[in-house]
């Protein structure tokens, strides 16, 4: 008669299992240079753009309206700091399109803002 193998209790991996630090949420975007972002919110309002960019966030910009399918132009906190102090973003609506603007933060406590076309911001975004 062959041994049989010694099975782990049930109880044991419960526990193993329920004591594993959880695993971090996947990042929703990757913008430039690689650095993951999660987003905080969809739509948020044009002060809070301007309030958000003065402290210091980068700026994706979907020039096209398609939601970033094809992409982003992407702008340095520096450059959108000195964008805002000339006046926060503008919402437009043209066609079926609404402007908007999302904020995302990095792990790292990084913030990235994505305007959705037709927003428009100063001579930043044209």
């Amino acid at each position: 008669m062959a041994k049989q193998r010694r099975s782990v209790p049930f109880a044991q991996t419960v526990d193993e299992v329920t004591s594993a630090p959880p695993a971090p949420a996947p990042f929703d975007l990757h913008a430039r240079g690689g650095r993951g972002y999660r987003l905080i919110d969809n739509d948020i309002n044009p002060q809070q753009a301007r309030d958000i960019a003065i402290q210091g966030a980068a700026l994706g910009w979907d020039a096209c309206g398609c939601g970033g399918d094809c992409g982003y132009r992407w702008y340095t906190a520096e450059r959108v700091a000195q964008a805002a102090t000339s006046g926060a973003p503008e919402l437009r609506q043209q066609q079926h399109l609404k402007g908007r603007i999302a904020l995302l933060r990095s792990d790292e406590g990084d913030h990235l803002l994505l305007a959705h076309f037709p927003t428009r911001w100063g001579d930043l975004l044209d």
